[in-house]
């Protein structure tokens, strides 16, 4: 990992803890050991250090979609593969972080574009699901692809699911939704998953 990537996971780790507002270059920079100057020189301001890293992390995941999408799985294997890579990066995701990116109009819109290419690879991904046969063939596509599209809105969750994890509440949506279009096939493949998943809880507990 270069500086200036290092600089992005740093900054955006304290953009999530405390609100991309309350954080300073000077805090990314104490906590990096290096020059407030050092990073300035890479990002001229805050607002840069924002678009720049929002688009690091869009290419993070589709280098890795284009990877697994090379590997012999089906579809939804592809979508649960996808759903365990971000909940790696948790608080990349909380409320805080998408509070105050509202007040950064050009990383904002960045956000914004990226879930409309996101809408395509849902599309991309549901329509291979149907040649393989792991999703039901009477459901609208389209329409799916604009709801997993609509509930990237819900990585900021109201306060009245505080006491439940991210990866609780998106697993719960995520499992619900693929068991209401997948076919026979398609569910044998998501209870293995879920299986798989309460068994390594069980060991870490």
């Amino acid at each position: 990992m270069n500086l200036k990537e290092q600089i992005i996971v740093v900054a955006f780790d304290l953009f999530s803890q405390y609100g991309i507002k309350s954080v300073s270059m000077d805090d990314i920079a104490r906590h990096l050991a290096i020059s407030k100057r050092t990073i300035y020189e890479i990002f001229p301001d805050k607002e840069t250090l924002l678009a720049e890293g929002i688009e690091y992390s869009h290419l993070i995941m589709s280098d890795y979609l284009t990877r697994i999408e090379k590997e012999p799985h089906t579809a939804m294997e592809i979508i649960l593969l996808l759903f365990e890579k971000l909940m790696k990066h948790p608080r990349w995701y909380s409320r805080k972080f998408y509070e105050d990116l509202k007040r950064y109009p050009v990383a904002l819109e960045k956000k914004e574009y990226q879930k409309t290419r996101f809408a395509d690879v849902c599309s991309r991904i549901f329509n291979r699901g149907l040649k393989e046969g792991v999703f039901q063939e009477d459901v609208n596509f389209e329409i799916m692809a604009l709801l997993a599209k609509e509930q990237l809105k819900m990585l900021t969750m109201p306060q009245s699911f505080s006491k439940h994890s991210n990866e609780e509440i998106y697993g719960t949506v995520l499992i619900t939704f693929l068991r209401g279009i997948g076919t026979d096939k398609g569910r044998g493949i998501l209870t293995r998953w879920v299986s798989a998943k309460i068994h390594y809880n069980d060991i870490k507990e």
